[in-house]
């Protein structure tokens, strides 16, 4: 282990040195820099032992495992993600460790940010989203867990492949495509934070791991760019230090500057593992074979012969069986491989030792960090968007591209306009970037015999890809490349030889020939010495000639031009096949496998690090069978219930367990990467209320004094608007969408089995005809056709003549009296009562009505507008409200009135009320326009069977005598089990009942076509009338029917006049006016 001081491409800055006591020893770290890369290069790898008492180092190496928690004065931290700076003592964990109690401020608010858009991960896939949706102007907050920002681009010091129309990102280096993303603006970008949860409410749990700061979001759409974990098959000693991913190795080496090994093995040959095998001998590495299970190479074949061309052997068909520890287990020193078979099992008895090894990287995939994108998706539904790696493991091309379409589908979604040949364009580009090399050429162009004469290059480019920056790189337009499934031409009668392409391919894969002054010139990311000697070679490191380093051509990209002046050429090899050079003194000798002479005993490996469950556990507990359930094995074995939760170990069990042939089904609970982050304690609530912090707004919060504001702008809202205007009272009504009212089916009645219910309702008939007097609300006169099916019911109709004008009529009377289609051989009910003084009005023009009343009289009506929160202080309210165009007010006010409907409950907490409402889905239906099918030629009147049948307990519907329109309803029976669902979805079961009934009640219904079905919500289950606690809710779905009446009582009862006696009962602690019989 060592510290890199000098880069070929990263600039190594010099930092102040701290230092702080491990076990007792003092060590030194680098200000800036984590706890990991300090202990590493003091020469302590081992972080902690596991509960067998191995011992462990890192795993993840970016905060998404346990693998690293130390002590970190006196509190448990991950040191892959823990600074130095500041820190005193960092201890091993005991066995016996008991925290310490920890008081956390009470009286700080907690902030509650709001925006449109909230991204998680400040990677190259959320960069991207975030500049199109900024581009557009649309409000939006990154997270990100690492201190700065680009993800794992920031790890990557290799030039891109793009294909581009014009040329931005192509042949940049990742930590330079991460800040041109970022941009200059860097605001509403949150670093150090973690998403530890999704709450149902679109609220995302987030927590600053460096200040503890624990702070929420409230966003609309969600996009998930989380990225993703290294996965590590199994095999023996899989879990010592010595053995690491590439995401430590590419971590500690690129951005902690931190050597974890001298002589590597790597395992994978895939584009990872070709990337970090270079970027390790950047480094001063040396790798001495890629080994690869498969039978052929994987990845892009010029990433392989960037490797290849440096004498790096790659050895397909082999697994790794084994690491060999060093005798303090503090690295390895050796790898047992052996030949694979068609599972990828080793084969017994092809056993080899690789030697002289104190690092082994491996390279073998990577695994979608998808699990807050599963728990978006339940949350956010459509309105969820996956982007890069946490979708589809794939390059960083494709990480950008779909992270600028999610931004357009999010834009979509926003109903924003754009131009779609842009969106066409990325999603194009986006599927192009995921298209595996197609070989196009056999061989690479060549000039004439003749062109040979004058300074040419050749692009060993054999494989169509999308990549093309060689095609901006010439200034002479010589290059040419299509498409994605093409390869560049060079145009050698446009060439000049000028060398521009050499250093700006990506893939180093072009090389310029000056033959008449036996001249070479090949791209280099190495430290090479002027006047040294070195090996010309082809693709595969075989010598081709020798020759001096004359000059080191320096280019702004870094990627530099090494000018060769060629001395001699071995057997008359063709010179125009050098691809790459190789100093004498570093030309590799040919690694020799050794036969593994020991007795291959593999001994028990841990498949699952944080809890050491091993293979043979499972194997025990599964048994003959040939399938099970990753529930059964988690809580069989415990297997997966570790930190990591196990993302990382159920795909390990998977794989292992298939090459037996069990297959393994499920996977594991959903949680936020870093959820076990959080303390107990730091969610103990506060005192105060949290502090919301708009976000995107080009305005600050406005501030607004008002004597009235009423959320909610259905009826209910409405009629209290009207009431308190024309109380000179000037009410603020705010409203964001159309709730119960607009969803209703238009009647209103007096039966009720409560005569202080039935009284409400027939001042409201009143109010309702004197309404249609001032303007037309297609209101009429109807009557209630109430079927009783049984005894009980047929009672308690009867008893409702009491209070009501109701009477009776026996079934044979139907047809008369109900509807000359009504069917007659329907032998269900016993009797119908009739109850006169019922209505019918158009409910949208209705609402209209009172609103413009309640203008004419000095309210004001904001449309589109979110009521954000609400908090009562000295007699005054306090509500935060965000606006139709993005702004935010806080309005004061003397009086607040919560009728909101389904979400009344919500904000009623906030004030410190609990009063235990919930939405119950309740579903319509209207048809076609018809005829009249009622009594005498009138439209049918509302008929309505109370049977509790099939989930329901109620069945009603009328003709709209507007249109003619059946309109029809069914209640469920029990409102509890249709609460919490999507209240917005309409069920099968629901079209089967009303079918059913209505059918069986006039048969020529069956023939007729639906016109809409949809689905509302009621507010369960009483109604509260509490003008002393600011609360209209809860009306039960009778709202379009009572609300005008109880709206002008409330506003009398504010003001100080006469209410009737039963309207304290409405109050939050009276008892209640609670329909049941006729609900």
């Amino acid at each position: 282990m060592k510290e890199i001081v000098r880069h070929p491409i990263l600039d190594i800055p010099v930092v102040e040195e701290v230092e702080f006591n491990y076990n007792g020893q003092k060590v030194k770290g680098r200000k800036g820099y984590s706890i990991a890369a300090a202990l590493h290069l003091a020469g302590f790898p081992i972080h902690s032992h596991s509960l067998d008492g191995r011992p462990r180092s890192l795993e993840c190496g970016i905060g998404k495992c346990g693998a690293c928690e130390m002590l970190v004065d006196g509190v448990v931290r991950r040191i892959c993600i823990t600074k130095v700076d500041g820190v005193k003592e960092v201890l091993e964990i005991p066995k016996d460790y008991i925290p310490q109690t920890k008081k956390f401020p009470l009286d700080q608010a907690n902030d509650l940010y709001h925006t449109e858009v909230a991204i998680i991960g400040a990677g190259p896939a959320g960069l991207a989203a975030r500049e199109i949706l900024n581009d557009f102007g649309v409000p939006n907050i990154v997270i990100d867990s690492n201190e700065n920002i680009g993800g794992q681009f920031l790890m990557q010091t290799h030039q891109f492949f793009f294909f581009e129309k014009d040329r931005k990102y192509g042949g940049k280096r990742g930590f330079e495509i991460a800040t041109m993303l970022a941009g200059n603006d860097h605001s509403n970008i949150l670093l150090n934070s973690v998403v530890w949860d999704i709450f149902d409410n679109k609220i995302l749990g987030v927590k600053n791991i460096k200040t503890e700061e624990i702070y929420y979001i409230k966003a609309e759409h969600l996009i998930v760019g989380t990225g993703a974990v290294p996965f590590i098959p199994v095999f023996e000693n899989d879990d010592l230090p010595g053995v690491y991913t590439a995401a430590v190795v590419q971590k500690l080496m690129n951005l902690e500057h931190a050597l974890l090994g001298k002589n590597i093995l790597t395992v994978g040959a895939g584009n990872i593992g070709y990337l970090t095998s270079y970027q390790l001998t950047q480094a001063g590495a040396n790798v001495v074979a890629i080994v690869e299970a498969q039978k052929s190479e994987g990845g892009f074949p010029v990433q392989a012969n960037r490797v290849r061309r440096l004498g790096i052997p790659i050895l397909t068909g082999y697994t790794l069986v084994k690491a060999i520890p060093n005798d303090d287990y503090t690295a390895v020193k050796g790898a047992v491989i052996a030949q694979a078979d068609n599972k990828f099992k080793p084969i017994s008895g092809t056993e080899k030792l690789i030697e002289n090894i104190d690092l082994i990287n491996i390279c073998t995939g990577l695994i979608p960090d998808d699990q807050l994108l599963i728990l978006g998706k339940e949350v956010f539904g459509n309105k969820c968007h996956g982007v890069g790696d946490a979708i589809r493991i794939g390059e960083g091309t494709s990480a950008v591209l779909r992270g600028k379409q999610a931004a357009f589908e999010v834009l979509a979604d926003l109903d924003i306009r754009y131009n779609y040949d842009d969106y066409l364009a990325i999603s194009k580009e986006y599927i192009d970037s995921q298209q595996h090399p197609i070989r196009v050429l056999d061989n690479p162009a060549k000039p004439t015999e003749a062109r040979k004469n004058k300074p040419f290059v050749i692009i060993d480019c054999l494989y169509g890809f999308a990549c093309n920056p060689c095609v901006f790189a010439c200034p002479q337009n010589a290059i040419s490349k299509s498409s994605t499934s093409n390869v560049p031409i060079i145009d050698y009668d446009k060439c000049t030889g000028c060398l521009d392409c050499v250093y700006q391919c990506p893939g180093l894969a072009i090389v310029g020939f000056n033959i008449s002054k036996n001249k070479i010139f090949i791209p280099t990311e190495h430290f090479l010495e002027e006047n040294s000697q070195v090996y010309l070679v082809d693709n595969y490191a075989n010598k081709i000639a020798e020759g001096e380093i004359e000059k080191i051509l320096m280019k702004p990209n870094k990627t530099n031009v090494a000018r060769v002046r060629l001395d001699n050429v071995f057997n008359n090899e063709d010179i125009t096949n050098i691809r790459g050079l190789i100093p004498k003194n570093q030309y590799p000798e040919k690694l020799i496998l050794k036969q593994y002479e020991e007795v291959v005993e593999i001994e028990d490996p841990y498949v699952c690090h944080c809890e050491d469950v091993t293979y043979n556990e499972i194997l025990d507990f599964v048994g003959d069978r040939k399938f099970v359930s990753v529930m059964d094995v988690k809580h069989n074995t415990r297997l997966g219930m570790g930190p990591c939760r196990g993302k990382r170990c159920i795909r390990r069990l998977r794989l292992k367990l298939a090459s037996d042939g069990i297959t393994l089904v499920g996977d594991a609970t959903p949680r936020g990467p870093l959820s076990n982050q959080i303390l107990l304690g730091e969610l103990y609530p506060h005192n105060v209320k949290e502090n919301i912090i708009p976000v995107g707004t080009k305005k600050d919060i406005e501030r607004r004094q008002v004597n009235v504001l009423i959320a909610g702008g259905g009826m209910a809202g409405s009629s209290l608007f009207r009431y308190f205007a024309e109380a000179g009272m000037e009410p603020v009504l705010i409203n964001y969408e159309k709730g119960s009212s607009w969803r209703n089916i238009a009647g209103g009645r007096p039966a009720f089995s409560i005569p202080e219910l039935s009284d409400i309702a027939r001042h409201n008939l009143e109010i309702f005809e004197e309404l249609n007097k001032y303007k037309n609300i297609n209101f009429k006169p109807t009557v209630y056709v109430n079927f009783a099916h049984d005894e009980l019911t047929y009672k308690s109709l009867e008893a409702s003549k009491g209070w009501s004008d109701v009477y009776e009529v026996s079934p044979k009377e139907f047809s008369k009296e109900i509807s000359p289609y009504f069917n007659p051989s329907l032998d269900t009910y016993l009797a119908a009562f009739i109850t006169r003084e019922c209505w019918q009005a158009n409910p949208g023009k209705t609402v209209d009505l009172i609103r413009r009343i309640g203008l004419e009289n000095g309210g004001t009506i904001y449309e589109d507008a979110t009521l954000i929160s609400v908090e009562k202080k000295n007699n005054k309210y306090t509500a935060i409200v965000k606006m139709s165009d993005g702004s935010y007010i806080e309005f004061e006010a003397n009086n607040f009135v919560n009728a909101l409907g389904g979400e009344a409950e919500k904000f009623a907490n906030m004030l410190n009320m609990f009063p235990g409402l919930y939405a119950v889905r309740h579903q319509a239906f209207i048809t076609r326009r018809l005829p009249y099918l009622g009594k005498n030629g009138d439209s049918l009147d509302m008929l309505i069977d109370r049977r509790k049948i099939k989930g329901f307990s109620a069945v009603y519907g009328q003709q709209l005598y507007e249109t003619g329109q059946i309109i029809g309803c069914a209640s469920p029976a029990i409102d509890a089990a249709d609460s919490y669902k999507d209240i917005k979805l309409n069920t099968k079961e629901f079209l089967n009942i009303i079918s059913e009934v209505f059918c069986d009640w006039i048969p020529m219904l069956s023939s007729v076509q639906f016109q809409s079905v949809w689905s509302g919500y009621y507010t369960e289950p009483r109604m509260i009338i509490d003008p002393e606690n600011g609360l209209f809710v809860g009306m039960r779905g009778q709202g379009f029917m009572l609300s005008q009446y109880l709206a002008k009582l409330y506003v009398d009862k504010l003001t100080g006049k006469e209410v009737p006696y039963y309207f304290d009962e409405l109050k939050l602690t009276g008892k209640g006016l609670s329909e049941t019989a006729f609900k």
